[in-house]
Formats: C-alpha cells, sequence, structure tokens
C-alpha cells in the first residue's frame, strides 16, 4: 500500500529540499482520492499515501535534470504521532484498576520527552494536550516502548 507520509530530496548542501513534477501510480485504498501518491511531497507529515493494492505503488519526484542527491528524508506514515517540538505532553501510569495517575506534565523542547522515576512494570499513557486525539497504553522494559 505503500504507506509513506513525505519524502525529500536534498543536493549535498542544501538545507530546501529539491521541487520537481509529483509522479506515481494513481489510486487510493479509501477510493476517494485523500490518500494519493502526490501527497508524499506536498509537505505535510499528517497526510499519506496509501495505495489501493497491497504492492505496487509509489511515488517520486522528476526533478527535470540529473541532481547529486547527498541526502533522503522518509517520512513513514503515521498519522501524526510524534513528539513535537512545542507541543505539551503528560504522563500518566496506571496505580490500580481505573486509577490513573500523573506523572508529571511538559512542553517538549526536542522530538523526545525525559520523565525520571517512572515506577518499574506500569503500564503507561502519554497524552498531547496540544493535538493528541490518538493514545495506546504502553510499557516500557528493558529500554524499549512495547505498545499493548
Amino acid at each position: 500500500h505503500c504507506n509513506i507520509a513525505e519524502a525529500a530530496f536534498y543536493t549535498p548542501n542544501d538545507t530546501a529540499s529539491l521541487k520537481g513534477k509529483v509522479i506515481g501510480t494513481p489510486g487510493c485504498f479509501q477510493k476517494d482520492g485523500s490518500h494519493e501518491y502526490t501527497n508524499v511531497f506536498d509537505g505535510d507529515v499528517t497526510t499519506s499515501f496509501d495505495y489501493i493494492e497491497p504492492s505496487g505503488g509509489w511515488s517520486g519526484l522528476d526533478l527535470g535534470t540529473p541532481k547529486q542527491i547527498g541526502r533522503i528524508v522518509y517520512t513513514p506514515r503515521s498519522y501524526d504521532n510524534y513528539i513535537r517540538s512545542g507541543d505539551d505532553y503528560e504522563l500518566f501510569y496506571c496505580a490500580r484498576r481505573n486509577n490513573w495517575k500523573s506523572l508529571g506534565d511538559q512542553r517538549s523542547k526536542a522530538d523526545s520527552l525525559i520523565y525520571i522515576k517512572i515506577p518499574v512494570n506500569a503500564l503507561l499513557l502519554l497524552c498531547n494536550n496540544t493535538r493528541g486525539i490518538q493514545e495506546r497504553i504502553f510499557v516500557y522494559t528493558a529500554a524499549e516502548q512495547i505498545w499493548k
């Protein structure tokens, strides 16, 4: 289904991504035009390409002339579930059944958050209080998030 939100190509010394004609395979799984191949280069990580078939979908950029590519930035389809700089977050843990306790709120300064003194083997829930609507519980074991 391709499942890509964004792609950007850069020459070795550029800070702005290259522009060109967006090319690819038309047709989206939703059959309403909302998740077409053109979304891959629209600059919006909340839109994505979801091809109508399980395989064969692709999106590309015709640059018009040959270019040396120094860097590619790829963003998978994710519904914007990232830690975003400037957003307000609050981490909760489940103390007892249906009894969630806050471990504090903080404004993100980067693409990660740091919480200390988290109970071991706790069921956790991170809420984005700025724009979040999709939340999922998880545990943190051996330095790894395990989604439940």
